[in-house]
């Protein structure tokens, strides 16, 4: 194999970064990331936390995997991600410069937070879970 040019070095290190950007640009994806800051969960429960079907969430949780963004644990027949270690970050970061550069964020928000009302009871059961 023949030592690669600087071209085609700085072309490499610019692919690796494209391939985790791509990995973030879906609202979905960046949904179940937020999701599993919270904590490792199962398919099932990212399904029905974020409105997708299993397949669908699958889906996305591969391409959030192949970006080394999420980590699975096989655990018979159920399936459970966690965020990768440092991932938190970025999320925490992507949230604050949209809040900060776009103002649609801020206006949507008001309007979601006005539109719950008082926050959503939740059970002990459910909140240990």
């Amino acid at each position: 194999m023949s030592a690669l040019t600087p071209r085609e070095l700085k072309d490499a290190v610019y692919e690796q970064l494209a391939r985790v950007s791509k990995a973030l640009a879906s609202a979905k994806r960046l949904e179940l990331l937020d999701l599993l800051s919270n904590g490792p969960r199962a398919v099932e429960s990212l399904a029905e936390q974020a409105s997708l079907s299993v397949a669908n969430t699958s889906s996305h949780l591969q391409v959030l995997r192949a970006a080394r963004l999420v980590e699975a644990e096989k655990r018979g027949l159920f399936v459970t991600y966690r965020i990768a270690e440092g991932v938190e970050g970025l999320v925490l970061g992507v949230r604050r410069l949209a809040e900060a550069r776009l103002g649609e964020l801020s206006t949507i928000t008001v309007t979601f937070l006005a539109s719950r009302g008082a926050l959503e009871a939740v059970d002990g059961e459910a909140l240990l879970a």
